[in-house]
């Protein structure tokens, strides 16, 4: 690509020209008002710092076409760059480390790429639009099992890198149980056989979580070979979506059907079984008017025919009769909502059997007979709003006589404080709509105030007929308190685990986990006692001052004492009844009737109680258990998290342990042999014997150990920042020294590999491996240096005599040796440095039979 060229506009990141021209291309830097000037055809791509402008796009595109034109913005801004779709800015992440600018330069020759291949074939606009500007969809190209370009959205979709696309293999984020089945398809579509254009695959992304998607697989050449093209779209929640209303429309009572714009139906749900007792499969394709009396099809037909004449949402309700698997007739009230122009191209008609209501709105006046055998309040009103019967449920509520409200109208109950102002309103409002005809059924939710308590109540309201005229009313409750109050705890519960997520310590869980035992479950009398190791013993960390005045000050609980120790090692929550009986309480007299105690598995237990007695059986005892299940989670992360700071504190005190040993060898050791070494000298000034050689030998070996524990103690410390390293570069510059004295050794690199390490203390490591065997295997042995085959790693081994079996399992041994010159420090020190890094070393024997050292570069930190 040296003829094509990429325009940088005004100062672009450091190392980003560098990785640019690395990928082939030629680079030009232009100020904002010059660079259309500096466009041409040689121009391949444009990259702009700073915020999307969609003008400026345009301004390329009418001088040299579609290109792709790059905005570096500041991270974050990247996800709002999302606005640009369709316009041709692609939005990349501002690169801050050497290591992003080559990853945008990888992308930007990707992008190139497949810009040059789009333009050159049919519908290339769009195509390069639908790909390359960041659809919604994830696409890319595949080839030979591997991804060759893709878009932002499949990284988004992966959880991985661009870096990391470019190194995977498409079917490895494919779901295992899945990839057999796109294997094959890919193999029939490649042999032109007749495969699926489109088909379903479960992806799973870098973090393990699993999408469900719809692939469109379209078969192209690119750059002269064969490939796919892929799009794939996230429809993990539209088919959890669909399951739930799959769900809902199977198992309601009343019928669903799905009436074709032709009439015929397309679909009904198997309530029609215990409806109508017909199979439902045995009605698809049937046309409904073959199903409808005659004397009531004309009336139904009127009514979906203006739906669709008119393009209403819906229509009114309309009630006739259909025919049944017996052959007679169920009357049957339906409502259609119109969805001729969707996707689903028909009616949903939604049908009840009314069969029964209407034979008594023919017979009766009233509804005493049904609402009395329901476990629901009832209530009848006239045409006026005057109440004329509540049955029994509904009065069961309170002490108030029927008389109190039979014959007055329905405002008395605003009058007499049992309903507010605004929740009279509601009810009113519904009331009228359906006295006046406007509507057949109204729902509401109101508050009722009644001496004895106060209920949250659910009201549907619909008309009584008679005659073809609206005479009254007929109201139907249900106390949804229980319920209001569930979703209210429920919501408690979910705002308690937030502000658990954020807790950093033990104590702080415990105080959250006090104020939800308050809010959640609703009781006055809690805490959190966690277990202390130290003590063996459950401590009291969080109590509500209500519990502490009940209890007082408790002392840590020592095993097996308590009801607490009794659930804290079975593991399994208990509601006790009658506390103050129970001889195994650990705190006497306290008043306590129930206790309801919860455990936080491995940590400790939380606890309710209360005063009065059947207080605590209820629904609550569930959300007790999900916050003990929440509260363990978070205090696992936290006890982690601590651990973690403790070990990097213990790193941190190691390292300086390090340098002050290194500082006494530096100083304390190698000043008196300095000083020696000096005498030594004066002393062959006076005298010249074999002694003195050998005390000068003698010193040169203390050098080397000093040396060599210096360099044990300095390697030994954590390394805290690695840098990417050439492999094959660090050995060549580590030979140089390490084989300075044997001219006749030979360095074989046997393939280079990039290494995240210290650049000092990996070149100490291989000087010190390449002594080793040069000291064993003689000044002409060969040393060889490579990656390692089926781990990440690398090797060093030589072709000398090896290492003896029984010597083997001391060579990493400070001051073991087996050479008369060796101090017995290098494998030491070797191990240290592996040890700085995270990594492991293991020795084997070469194929030669020398010696190999593997080193595995996985960090075990």
């Amino acid at each position: 690509m040296s003829d094509s060229r990429v325009v940088l506009v005004d100062e672009c990141p450091d190392g980003l020209v560098e990785a640019v021209e690395r990928r082939g291309f030629t680079t030009e830097m232009c100020a904002e008002d010059a660079v259309f000037d500096a466009l041409d055809d040689g121009v391949a791509g444009v990259v702009r710092c700073g915020d999307v402008d969609t003008g400026f796009v345009s301004r390329v595109r009418d001088r040299v076409g579609v290109v792709p034109v790059f905005f570096l913005v500041t991270r974050g801004a990247a996800t709002a760059g999302g606005s640009a779709h369709g316009s041709g800015a692609i939005v990349v992440d501002f690169p801050r480390t050497q290591k992003a600018a080559a990853a945008v330069a990888a992308r930007i020759e990707r992008t190139i790429e497949f810009s040059r291949w789009a333009s050159s074939g049919r519908d290339s606009n769009s195509l390069y639009r639908t790909v390359v500007e960041q659809s919604h969809d994830a696409i890319f190209i595949a080839q030979d099992g591997d991804f060759r370009f893709w878009n932002r959205r499949l990284t988004e979709l992966t959880g991985r890198s661009d870096d990391e696309l470019a190194e995977t293999a498409l079917l490895d984020v494919i779901h295992t149980d899945d990839r057999e089945k796109v294997s094959r398809i890919s193999e029939t579509r490649r042999r032109g056989g007749d495969a699926p254009v489109s088909y379903e695959v479960r992806l799973v992304d870098a973090d393990g979580g699993v999408h469900e998607c719809a692939a469109n697989v379209k078969d192209i050449e690119y750059h002269g070979s064969y490939g796919v093209l892929v799009s794939m779209r996230d429809v993990t929640e539209q088919r959890a979506t669909e399951a739930q209303f799959r769900g809902l429309v199977e198992l309601a009572r009343d019928l669903v059907t799905l009436v074709g714009t032709d009439g015929r139906i397309r679909y009904q749900s198997p309530s029609v079984t215990d409806v109508l007792g017909f199979n439902p499969g045995k009605l698809v394709g049937k046309p409904v008017s073959d199903l409808i009396h005659p004397d009531d099809w004309e009336h139904v037909k009127d009514v979906f025919e203006h739906a669709l004449r008119t393009g209403a949402d819906g229509t009114e309700a309309v009630r006739y009769r259909h025919r049944n698997a017996e052959g007679s007739w169920t009357w049957l009230e339906s409502v259609g909502s119109n969805q001729a122009d969707t996707s689903v191209g028909g009616f949903v008609v939604t049908s009840r059997n009314v069969t029964e209501q209407r034979s008594y709105e023919q017979r009766l006046k009233r509804y005493e007979t049904i609402v009395e055998s329901i476990g629901q309040g009832a209530y009848v009103v006239d045409e006026a709003g005057v109440i004329q019967f509540i049955n029994e449920t509904a009065l069961s509520r309170t002490t108030i006589p029927m008389s109190a409200f039979v014959g007055r109208h329905i405002s008395a109950l605003r009058d007499a404080g049992y309903l507010a102002a605004e929740h009279y309103e509601c009810a009113e409002a519904a009331l009228d709509a359906v006295l006046d005809g406007e509507s057949t059924r109204e729902r509401f939710e109101i508050e009722l105030s009644l001496p004895e308590k106060n209920y949250v109540v659910e009201f549907t309201v619909s008309p009584i007929v008679g005659d073809d005229e609206v005479e009254g009313a007929v109201g139907i409750s249900t106390d949804v308190t229980a319920r209001t109050r569930y979703e209210q705890r429920l919501n408690a519960l979910h705002a308690s685990t937030r502000r658990l997520t954020g807790a950093t310590s033990r104590e702080e869980v415990a105080e959250i986990v006090r104020e939800a035992a308050t809010e959640v479950l609703d009781y006055a009398i809690s805490g959190v006692l966690l277990y202390d190791e130290s003590l063996d013993a459950l401590v009291p960390t969080a109590f509500t001052d209500e519990a502490w005045a009940v209890f007082g000050d408790v002392p840590p609980i020592p095993r097996g004492a308590g009801l607490t120790w009794e659930v804290f090692e079975r593991g399994e929550h208990n509601l006790y009844r009658d506390v103050g009986s129970n001889p195994r309480r650990f705190v006497l007299d306290a008043g306590v009737k129930e206790e309801l105690i919860v455990p936080i598995p491995d940590h400790g237990v939380f606890f309710v109680a209360s005063l009065g007695d059947d207080s605590l059986a209820d629904q609550r005892i569930a959300l007790a258990k999900v916050l003990a299940a929440n509260t363990r989670a978070v205090l696992d992360r936290v006890e982690r998290e601590q651990q973690l700071r403790r070990r990097e504190r213990e790193l941190a005190s190691q390292n300086e342990q390090l340098e002050s040993f290194a500082s006494v060898v530096s100083h304390d050791l190698k000043n008196p042999l300095n000083a020696a070494m000096g005498y030594l000298e004066l002393a062959r000034e006076r005298y010249d014997g074999d002694e003195l050689d050998r005390v000068a030998t003698a010193h040169e070996r203390m050098a080397g150990i000093v040396e060599d524990v210096l360099a044990l103690a300095r390697n030994g410390q954590t390394v805290e920042e690695a840098e990417r390293l050439s492999l094959g570069s660090v050995a060549e510059a580590a030979w140089t020294t390490a084989a300075s004295n044997a001219p006749e050794a030979t360095l074989v690199v046997d393939g280079d590999i990039a290494v995240d390490a210290h650049r000092g203390r990996l070149r100490q490591l291989l000087e010190n491996l390449f002594s080793n065997a040069i000291r064993h295997g003689g000044d002409d042995v060969t040393v060889s240096v490579g990656p390692l085959a089926d781990r990440d790693g690398f090797y060093v081994e030589d072709d000398g005599p090896g290492i003896p079996p029984d010597e083997r399992p001391r060579i990493f041994e400070a001051g073991y040796t087996t050479s008369s010159e060796g101090t017995g420090f290098g494998l030491s020190v070797v191990m240290s440095v592996v040890n700085a890094h995270g990594w492991s070393v293991w020795f084997v024997e070469s194929d030669e039979g020398g010696a190999r050292f593997e080193i595995t570069t996985e960090s075990n930190r």
